[in-house]
């Protein structure tokens, strides 16, 4: 596994842009692994399926590496934003070479594993900054979100690439990387109170 402590990945935006700087400050700072929890360890599991489920109902093939746990995309602007996908995808939208294929795969696939409880609209909201940033690390148009319901359904819906929302979110990130660069800790959110 490559050292997320001086990185920022795709996961890592979410708790960037819900606020949750300390926390996630204090989790890269640490020796410590961090913990899955049982959620995580269950999305992790099925991750496979889910992708499978992905390339049946779309048709699309789906390119899985192991090299990238210990070799995520890296941004081609700044090394410390990186990339690690849970599958690609060819994008069949544009650009397809002679056999069908692209040259490269490049559109990223964000499975996920989550309760019936979830509406798709929240979840979403939740989960908008990965897909952004995973989309801003690939230079994709596009990127799809696999999602297993838990017992009740499946759905891979195609999201696009949002640069307003992108350049707000990489400003964030970029201000988050300083802080771990420099050991600044961010203020944390007591209440109505930043500590």
């Amino acid at each position: 596994m490559y050292d997320r402590s001086k990185t920022i990945g795709a996961s890592d935006a979410v708790y960037i842009q819900s606020g949750q700087w300390a926390e996630l400050y204090d989790r890269k700072r640490t020796s410590e692994p961090p913990e899955w929890g049982l959620a995580a360890e269950i999305g992790k599991r099925l991750e496979r399926f889910n992708l499978e489920l992905f390339k049946h109902e779309t048709g699309r093939e789906v390119l899985i590496k192991n090299s990238w746990q210990q070799n995520p995309i890296t941004y081609r602007l700044n090394k410390w934003c990186k990339y690690l996908p849970d599958g690609l995808t060819i994008d069949q939208d544009e650009g397809a070479a002679e056999d069908g294929l692209a040259a490269e795969p490049r559109i990223p696939i964000e499975a996920k594993c989550i309760n019936m409880m979830w509406k798709p609209h929240n979840l979403l909201t939740k989960y908008m900054p990965q897909l952004q940033h995973a989309m801003r690390v690939m230079g994709a148009p596009y990127c799809w979100f696999s999602v297993i319901y838990l017992n009740t359904k499946y759905e891979c819906t195609k999201i696009p690439y949002d640069p307003p929302y992108d350049n707000a979110l990489f400003e964030k990130e970029e201000l988050f990387a300083w802080m771990l660069e420099t050991g600044t800790r961010p203020p944390q959110k007591k209440g109505r109170k930043w500590v």
